[in-house]
């Protein structure tokens, strides 16, 4: 995950515990011990004093009788050896971190390291969950608003035990205000609602918004209110055919996703590809203007530009042309790979 480092406390206080609740549940299949799991994560802080270490170089350095090898029942839960498992379990207490080796966004060589020696600053576990939660719901709510609670929660990976608990906490308070075709109670920050009843949205509101925005990740719900229900399947990605939460470049007219966009590196322009056919021809190029000017920007102030992640290919599918094959065919597609 990437966050600001004067959020690191927050990012890390709040992150999800999977490896350390699939552990639990599956505390007598293990071939390790509690205490020598502990034993296994003191030598990989240890090994981490001196610097970042590859999965490699700790395997070389820890105990050789720490490292077991997990069955397959366990490896189909996603625990494949205690060494492994043991530098997750240190990551979700918050005192690792995993970071790219070549410190590109796209490189596929990680390394760990100790989280004193990235941010000596952050201590996640000084930091009450309340607290948390709080810092986290007000910055959700001053980028989402109007949103619910269920949505925080499910934005932020938490309960809504606790969503409930820091949306009650943030200041200036959050007030509840009526959205159309909706009895759900959509929640926005009191010093927010005089400029939300004073704005005016421009004519023919045209934004070209990039690969995985939260436009389309920060609520739970996102069709029919964003995305036309006969369009739900298009402007995400797929894994292995099926769709995942994952938005493509979108191109958004009036607040509703009307298309996709990328852009062609060979030809140094930005394709399109529209939803609907019937897209009235003044919008249309009125879109095409956008996307020359976006073009001109690119050529003039980006060099390299990627807009897919490494893992691009038959299994992760983010071009917009490879996708659209899969237009109208529902959330899971067989795909031989």
């Amino acid at each position: 995950m990437l966050v600001p480092r004067d959020q690191a406390s927050v990012a890390l206080r709040i992150r999800t515990r999977t490896f350390t609740e699939l552990s639990k549940q599956a505390r007598q299949q293990m071939p390790i011990s509690d205490a020598d799991m502990e034993k296994l994560k003191t030598a990989i802080l240890n090994g981490l004093h001196s610097g970042h270490k590859t999965l490699e170089q700790l395997l070389r350095q820890v105990p050789g009788n720490l490292v077991k090898d997990f069955g397959p029942d366990l490896k189909r839960i996603g625990l494949t050896n205690s060494l492994t498992l043991a530098i997750n379990l240190l990551r979700e207490e918050g005192k690792v971190l995993k970071q790219q080796g070549k410190k590109r966004l796209d490189s596929t060589e990680y390394a760990f390291v100790l989280t004193s020696n990235v941010v000596p600053e952050a201590d996640p576990f000084n930091l009450r969950m309340e607290e948390a939660c709080a810092q986290l719901a007000a910055q959700y709510f001053r980028a989402e608003a109007p949103a619910r609670v269920k949505d925080f929660a499910w934005w932020a990976g938490i309960n809504v035990t606790d969503a409930i608990k820091g949306a009650g906490e943030v200041k200036p308070k959050l007030v509840p205000i009526p959205v159309e075709g909706t009895k759900d109670e959509f929640l926005i920050s009191e010093s927010d609602l005089e400029a939300f009843a004073n704005f005016k949205a421009p004519e023919a509101a045209i934004n070209f918004i990039p690969y995985r925005d939260t436009y389309l990740k920060g609520q739970r719900e996102v069709v029919n209110r964003f995305v036309p229900e006969e369009h739900a399947d298009k402007p995400f990605s797929r894994w292995k055919g099926k769709l995942i939460n994952d938005p493509l470049a979108t191109i958004i007219f009036n607040g509703r996703v009307v298309g996709v966009w990328e852009w062609n590196e060979d030809e140094e322009e930005v394709d399109l590809l529209f939803f609907d056919s019937s897209i009235p021809k003044s919008v249309e190029k009125a879109i095409h203007k956008r996307a020359n000017e976006l073009a001109s920007f690119i050529r003039a102030n980006l060099g390299e530009v990627r807009l897919q992640g490494s893992d691009y290919g038959p299994h992760q599918m983010t071009g917009i042309h490879d996708l659209k094959e899969y237009w109208g065919k529902g959330a899971q597609v067989n795909v031989q790979v």
